[in-house]
């Protein structure tokens, strides 16, 4: 079979139907290599199409569109991996400036209530001696704040498997710090 080039790409409307129906499967198996979301991927792959069909009048008539449909969207996703840590690193930044403010707010609250330091060390401890995968289920879910199906994702388990861990994890913490609860509650979404 003789290679799609831009030429034929602009003398054959149909050249986009064969194009689209020879490589949207490898592109898309491509796409979620880098991506490892299927519905992300499907769109990178159809974003990679109609950029080739705007710009087809500017690329060189000898151009192999099978090289550049794999690297358009190969850049493609690279770009949007990037954009999403961007994204994470100002997120995350956002949630330590409010833990900060929080952090200040009680350290300004007087003898009322347990000064904070103390109290983050008791929960920090009740949470460190939570069994392994109860503590890594528990942390995924309340600081890196991932939903129990990321979660079940991330970790290669059932939805039902997390919120047995996180049920688990709560039951145990609220054992462990009942003297502190009323404090924790005033203060936090911990529990």
């Amino acid at each position: 079979m003789t290679l799609l080039t831009i030429d034929k790409l602009d003398d054959d409307p149909d050249s986009l139907k064969i194009l689209f129906k020879k490589y949207f499967q490898p592109l898309c198996h491509l796409s979620v290599h880098y991506l490892e979301d299927p519905d992300e991927a499907k769109g990178v792959v159809q974003e990679a199409y109609v950029k080739l069909w705007e710009i087809r009048h500017e690329l060189n008539c000898d151009s192999n569109l099978r090289n550049f449909l794999f690297t358009l969207v190969k850049n493609n996703c690279l770009n949007l991996l990037r954009r999403k840590q961007i994204l994470l690193m100002h997120h995350e930044k956002i949630r330590w400036l409010e833990m900060h403010y929080q952090y200040e707010s009680l350290a300004r609250m007087g003898d009322d209530y347990l000064e904070f330091n103390e109290l983050k060390e008791k929960i920090d401890l009740a949470v460190h001696h939570l069994p392994e995968h109860c503590r890594h289920v528990f942390e995924m879910s309340r600081y890196d704040e991932l939903k129990n199906r990321e979660i079940a994702e991330k970790l290669g388990i059932s939805q039902k498997t997390v919120e047995a861990h996180l049920t688990k994890a709560l039951k145990i913490l609220r054992n462990d710090l009942k003297d502190y609860l009323p404090a924790i509650a005033t203060f936090t979404s911990i529990l």
